[in-house]
């Protein structure tokens, strides 16, 4: 692993032990994810999945990069067949547990997403990534 990769490795590590971290993982906020899920997504965010994907169930999602995995937790509530992936270890370690205590479904992978080397190219149906008020869908078709 190169010098700046471990770099980030370990500040994503520090960070997901933060408070501002852990503030996304009260049981306050999975809570309404798992009464409210679409409430995780910006509304023209929620639109576009929707007019993409009228029923999310059984399909299969990627989401590199995927942080805080509140997306994660919306979608596997939805029933889709999620992957989770983040190069912070802590992260998927604490978002592991959040889904394993809530019965959510989801594979977590350590990844570099830059590369994410353990991921089959047309496997999903989507692949999800978000900040802030961006985000990006991508859909393939056979």
């Amino acid at each position: 692993m190169n010098n700046v990769l471990k770099h980030v490795k370990e500040e994503w590590n520090k960070t997901a032990d933060s408070e501002w971290y852990m503030s996304y993982r009260t049981n306050e906020v999975i809570q309404k994810i798992l009464n409210d899920p679409e409430t995780v997504f910006y509304k023209q965010t929620w639109d576009a999945i929707k007019s993409t994907f009228p029923d999310i169930k059984g399909k299969k999602i990627c989401i590199p990069s995927s942080g805080n995995n509140l997306a994660a937790f919306a979608f596997a509530v939805l029933g889709a067949k999620v992957t989770s992936c983040d190069i912070s270890e802590k992260q998927i370690m604490y978002d592991k547990m959040i889904a394993k205590e809530n019965n959510l479904d989801i594979e977590f992978l350590v990844q570099d997403t830059m590369k994410l080397s353990d991921i089959n190219s047309n496997s999903y149906d989507m692949v999800y990534t978000s900040i802030y008020k961006t985000f990006c869908i991508c859909r393939w078709e056979n």
